[in-house]
């Protein structure tokens, strides 16, 4: 479950786009391109000789209603141009299936995320997600019922995330969570709360029902965690501590202890979480 560094991922998110969608982003742009218009034309006449402000050739009516006009088709154009490119974003950036984001965007944010925790020391924790007995759902009722499993699963993984909280699909049955500006405490309190959603979810299938549980590993970026690979890998040994003690549990990443733990206690939770 290790998820393979790709160096020439080269997304990076700016101020706008993380406060304005894009439709509304191409709108303003089509608003301050609609602007060059009436200037347009007042520097021709001022090209050719004439002077655009006389009382000959000013006419705040024609100006008014060619700013207007403009300043309509551009941002409506603007707004449909930033509908399409946000779909095609979208389409790049989530998984077909679940409509999670996918692995290049987590590492993407990853990326961005870690780089905060090292500039700034701003938190950041990990929640690494596997079904438990996934293949045994695809070997009894066929791969289309593992599908539906999964959307089942995404859908009760987005109806329980909050800000700052960003959920990718980065293997088969395998989603991973970045927590920003959080503690372990705050991303095992998220893993508990899946974890118990996941246990609701019934998946009708041809007469039958399919269950859903789930095992958690969550880790925390320490001092001494050096690289954003490292901290993906102490939440994936500790994914792996929640398999080997029964699975449908979730578990912290502590290097001094192994403890077994049931699903509703911290096992090894350092002592100042």
């Amino acid at each position: 479950m290790t998820i393979a560094h790709n160096e020439s991922i080269g997304l990076r998110s700016n101020f706008l786009t993380r406060h304005f969608s894009l439709p509304i982003i191409r709108s303003v742009y089509g608003l301050a391109l609609s602007l060059t218009i009436p200037l347009g034309w007042i520097l021709l006449q001022l090209v050719v000789g004439r002077n655009p402000f006389s009382s000959v050739a000013f006419d705040g009516l024609l100006y008014t209603y060619i700013g207007l006009g403009v300043s309509a088709l551009f941002a409506t154009v603007g707004f449909y141009i930033g509908r399409r490119e946000q779909t095609i974003t979208n389409l790049a950036l989530s998984d077909g299936l679940t409509g999670l984001y996918n692995k290049r965007y987590f590492q993407n944010r990853l990326d961005q995320e870690f780089e905060r925790f090292q500039r700034y020391g701003t938190p950041v924790s990990l929640v690494q997600i596997d079904l438990d007995h996934f293949k045994t759902i695809n070997d009894k009722w066929g791969h289309q019922a593992g599908d539906a499993t999964l959307k089942a699963v995404a859908k009760a993984v987005n109806d329980n995330l909050r800000t700052g909280e960003i959920a990718a699909r980065v293997g088969g049955e395998e989603i991973c969570i970045i927590v920003s500006n959080s503690s372990a405490r705050a991303a095992f309190q998220l893993a508990e709360r899946l974890r118990r959603a996941f246990k609701k979810i019934d998946v009708a299938w041809h007469h039958d029902h399919i269950q859903v549980s789930a095992s958690f590993g969550i880790a925390q970026a320490e001092p001494d965690t050096l690289t954003k690979w490292q901290l993906y890998e102490r939440a994936d040994q500790a994914l792996y501590q929640a398999k080997k003690n029964g699975r449908d549990l979730s578990f912290i990443f502590n290097e001094r202890t192994n403890k077994p733990a049931d699903h509703l206690r911290v096992v090894g939770e350092p002592e100042n979480l």
